[in-house]
């Protein structure tokens, strides 16, 4: 098609035109999008940030809690080997007066035997 024949032809014109205007529509939808991917990535970025930041709170709340746990149990544990020395000393102690008490005992037997002996003896 030559550019004469365009000029003397209105529905070659009209044709033209509407090629023309179909291709700026083409060219200007290519460019809507972009604005449109950039608001909804933005808007994606800013849920995936609150997402994020729920996701961060839970577990800072866990670990607090897991913390406490930690806590009351080292407490507990503590508190058990405190009682455990105090009854290992308790029975360090009743073991000594055992052995006191069980020497005493031998002392007396030795006594009695020794006095049944200056019985019999007599």
């Amino acid at each position: 098609m030559d550019m004469g024949d365009i000029a003397g032809n209105p529905i070659a014109q009209l044709a033209f035109l509407i090629l023309s205007a179909a291709g700026g529509y083409q060219v200007w939808r290519k460019q809507q999008p972009t604005d449109a991917k950039e608001r909804a990535d933005s808007e994606g970025q800013i849920a995936a940030l609150g997402t994020w930041k729920e996701l961060l709170e839970g577990e800072r709340a866990a670990r607090l809690k897991a913390e406490e746990r930690a806590d009351k149990f080292a407490a507990e544990r503590n508190e058990a080997l405190k009682e455990l020395w105090e009854m290992k000393g308790q029975l360090k102690a009743m073991n000594e007066t055992l052995a006191a008490q069980a020497a005493e005992l031998s002392s007396l037997r030795d006594q009695v035997r020794q006095l049944k002996e200056q019985l019999h003896a007599q």
